[in-house]
């Protein structure tokens, strides 16, 4: 009898248990509601790998832009010069045309960016010679455009430069042997533009420098 009611209950607690398990199956909600919830848990992975990844990007976006600034940075201060510095190359080459004078000229120069002009003072060799004079009185002139003629031509030679760096007006004063002033005298950029570009002939840009002359205390006939 003990061991028929030991079979007995074996069997009823299996009814039990397979009956309760039919019911989970059949239409109970707990253990279907932890299987979808245990199952979707790992979706965020993905979505936190995504937003980490453009990182580097970022960086590299960044890089670029650095370079571009200081690409922009360095033309900047290339081209940036003022117009002191840009006189003091002008007046560089003015000096340097004077040293390779052959006649050895003596002449004093100096800048004024304020104004936009330059001015030369020349001793003149001697003031009672027609040639020299003459020739000393054509110099400035031609020392000047030779310059204009340098920062105008298309061949390289001053890549970066342009007329700014020329003095619009370039004042001459013409002294005797002994400090005396014996002419004064001017030259405009305009006048050696126009003769370069062959608006003007030759003939015309003399006068027209010419025509600007004024006699000083120390002017004498001697040497016309």
């Amino acid at each position: 009898m003990s061991e028929t009611r030991t079979i007995v209950s074996s069997v009823a607690i299996a009814l039990l248990i397979i009956s309760a398990g039919c019911s989970a199956f059949a239409g109970g909600s707990g253990p279907a509601e932890e299987t979808v919830s245990s199952t979707q848990t790992p979706e965020p992975t993905p979505d936190i790998i995504k937003t980490q990844t453009p990182e580097p990007m970022e960086t590299e976006s960044t890089q670029v832009a650095t370079k571009g600034t200081e690409t922009e940075t360095g033309s900047t201060t290339e081209g940036d010069l003022s117009k002191a510095e840009k006189f003091e190359e002008f007046d560089e080459n003015m000096q340097y045309l004077y040293d390779a004078d052959e006649e050895n000229r003596s002449a004093e120069m100096e800048a004024f960016p304020d104004n936009d002009s330059y001015h030369i003072t020349v001793e003149m060799r001697d003031t009672t010679n027609f040639t020299k004079t003459r020739n000393d009185r054509l110099n400035p002139l031609w020392k000047y455009y030779a310059i204009v003629e340098d920062y105008n031509n298309n061949d390289d030679h001053l890549p970066d430069r342009d007329h700014t760096y020329i003095p619009d007006t370039v004042n001459v004063t013409f002294t005797t042997e002994d400090g005396g002033v014996f002419e004064t005298t001017h030259i405009k950029y305009i006048w050696a533009y126009k003769y370069y570009t062959d608006e003007w002939s030759l003939r015309v840009f003399m006068a027209k420098y010419g025509s600007t002359t004024e006699e000083g205390p120390a002017y004498h006939e001697k040497g016309r």
